[in-house]
C-alpha cells in the first residue's frame, strides 16, 4: 500500500491530536533511519502507523485481543495501556496490508521495548518518545544521544520510563528490563572486549 494511502486511512481512524503525533514521529523516525543507515521507507511508514490502534476503546481493544487470539500474560491484563501495540500490529497487517516481521515486530514492542529488537525497532521506540510534541528530558540529553549512540539513547528512555512507572506505582513489563538489561550487558561486554584488545596490544608492545 503506497504511503498516501496509508495516510489517508489512518486520519480516520486516529484523534486529530493522535495524528499530529503519528506524522511527526514518522519524521523523526525517518530522519533518524537515514542517519543509521536503515529503510528510510520502512521507518516512515511505522512511524506513522506505529499507534494504529491508540483510540479504540477499551471494549473494541478487548474484542481485537480475542480475534487475534492474542494471548495476554497475567501480567499483560493488568496493563491495558500497552495493547495498542499487540492489536496494532495485526492492524498494521490487515489494513495497512504490511507483512514484514521486522516492521511487526517494531509496532509490537514500541510501548515496551524488548530485548529482541533490531535497529529499526529501536528507532521507532525513541521516535515516539522524543518527537517534538512530547515534553521529555527538557535538557536535550536524550535527543543528542540519538546522533551519538542509539543504545545510551535508549537506556536513557528505558531508566526514564522505570522512574516513572516506579514513582507511580505501576507495574513494570519484564520486556522493559529485559531490554534494559540487554543494552547494559552488550555496553558491558563491548568495554571488557575493548579492554582485552586494549591489553593485548600492550602485551605486543612490549
Amino acid at each position: 500500500m503506497i504511503f498516501e494511502k496509508m495516510n489517508l486511512k489512518l486520519k480516520n481512524m486516529l484523534t486529530e491530536e493522535r495524528y499530529q503525533h503519528s506524522c511527526m514521529v514518522s519524521k523523526v523516525a525517518e530522519e533518524i533511519a537515514r542517519y543509521y543507515h536503515v529503510s528510510t521507507e520502512k521507518a516512515k511508514v511505522l512511524g506513522l502507523i506505529h499507534d494504529c490502534a491508540k483510540d479504540l476503546t477499551h471494549h473494541d481493544l478487548q474484542d481485537l485481543v480475542k480475534k487475534y487470539h492474542i494471548r495476554l500474560t497475567e501480567i499483560e491484563k493488568c496493563i491495558p495501556g500497552i495493547w495498542h501495540a499487540y492489536v496494532g500490529a495485526y492492524l498494521a497487517r490487515d489494513i495497512f496490508e504490511i507483512d514484514d516481521p521486522e516492521m511487526l515486530q517494531a509496532i509490537k514492542y514500541h510501548s515496551t521495548g524488548s530485548d529482541s529488537l533490531n535497529l529499526l525497532g529501536k528507532i521507532i521506540y525513541i521516535a515516539d518518545k522524543i518527537e517534538p510534541g512530547r515534553e521529555i528530558n527538557s535538557n536535550g540529553k536524550i535527543r543528542e544521544l540519538v546522533w551519538q549512540d542509539i543504545d545510551q539513547a535508549m537506556l536513557e528512555l528505558l531508566n526514564s520510563e522505570l522512574k516513572y512507572l516506579v514513582s507511580k506505582n505501576e507495574i513494570i513489563h519484564p520486556d522493559t528490563l529485559q531490554c534494559r538489561n540487554e543494552i547494559l550487558y552488550k555496553n558491558k561486554f563491548r568495554r571488557n572486549d575493548e579492554k582485552s584488545r586494549k591489553t593485548e596490544s600492550f602485551k605486543k608492545e612490549e
